[in-house]
């Protein structure tokens, strides 16, 4: 892969720790200039910072064509919807039909979902529509 000033790349990293386990790092960065192995990039965003890494840490990102404006869509009543959500740590997800809107003032949104005969509550900011 051949890098050039200018093109934006993901910078992965890793911490390894004694017991084996692996957490892996990466941020976005924009490629300053080329040496023989090693890129300076500056990191996206305000404080990004510019410091030099072996280009084979970098991943160049293909410019994609996308609508950085396009909404999300709102689900309504009778949608299959799918909830994500994090608690302690765990990624919960539900799935379900969405057969109530709950919108108390002073409260967040909340969705009932149908699964079957039973149902679920889940935040109506959780959701996004499957069908």
């Amino acid at each position: 892969m051949s890098l050039e000033a200018g093109d934006l790349v993901v910078v992965v990293g890793a911490t390894v720790t004694s017991d084996g386990s692996t957490e892996r790092h990466r941020i976005l960065a924009n490629v300053v200039d080329v040496g023989k192995a090693d890129v300076f990039v500056r990191e996206e965003g305000f404080n990004g910072r510019t410091f030099k890494i072996s280009a084979e840490r970098c991943a160049k990102v293909e410019e994609i064509v996308a609508n950085p404006l396009a909404k999300v869509l709102t689900p309504r009543l009778g949608d299959l919807v799918m909830s994500v959500s994090e608690r302690l740590g765990k990624v919960e997800r539900k799935m379900g039909v969405l057969v109530e809107i709950s919108d108390m003032p002073g409260r967040s949104r909340m969705a009932r979902l149908l699964q079957g005969e039973k149902t679920e509550v889940a935040a109506f900011d959780s959701l996004i529509v499957l069908e």
